[in-house]
């Protein structure tokens, strides 16, 4: 080979120790990468909140249709109660209602109440009549959320009922209060 050949060698020996540097200047920076740690705390607070789609749920006893006849039941299913819960190990939460102090239902009147919670939502206590006393409405309450839409939370369905109607007095109307209370079981 001439003298042309031996440059042409000694280029590609050149390019070859160029390319294997590279590399090996690569693989050196990866090798010192340094990792480092961050302490972070995370913490969940205990919360319990209740609320209702509506404040308001209006039940009239209204004129039988036929004489002699007991008036039909007034019933409402238009609210729902509306809460976010979290809990510890073991522990649920518990949704009451009760007449707030002095109030009740008309004369010759009784007013049940039956709370269905949605799935994950608790457990429906039955039907109630409400008194002065607390009583369940939905047992069995862990942590949920049962979203805020207008349809979200357990459905509430009043029924106002006539019970004695020689108790009953014309045009009564009776603004009462019902209060519902979330605790632990």
């Amino acid at each position: 080979m001439g003298p042309e050949g031996d440059i042409v060698r000694s280029d590609r020996r050149s390019v070859v120790l160029a390319v294997a540097l590279g590399l090996a200047m690569l693989a050196g920076q990866s090798r010192s990468a340094t990792t480092v740690t961050s302490a972070v705390s995370v913490g969940l607070s205990s919360f319990c909140l209740l609320g209702m789609t509506s404040s308001a749920v209006s039940l009239t006893i209204a004129n039988p249709a036929t004489p002699g006849a007991v008036p039909s039941n007034a019933t409402n299913s238009n609210t729902y109660a509306q809460y976010s819960s979290t809990v510890a190990v073991s522990v649920t939460r518990r949704i009451t209602a009760a007449w707030a102090v002095g109030n009740a239902a008309p004369s010759g009147c009784t007013l049940t109440l039956l709370a269905t919670p949605g799935s994950g939502m608790g457990f429906s206590a039955g039907t109630i009549t409400v008194s002065s006393t607390a009583q369940n409405i939905v047992t069995g309450i862990g942590g949920c959320a049962t979203g805020t839409g207008g349809t979200s939370g357990a459905q509430m369905a009043y029924t106002l009922a006539v019970t004695a109607m020689t108790s009953l007095v014309a045009n009564q109307s009776t603004a009462a209060t019902i209060t519902l209370t979330m605790t632990d079981s």
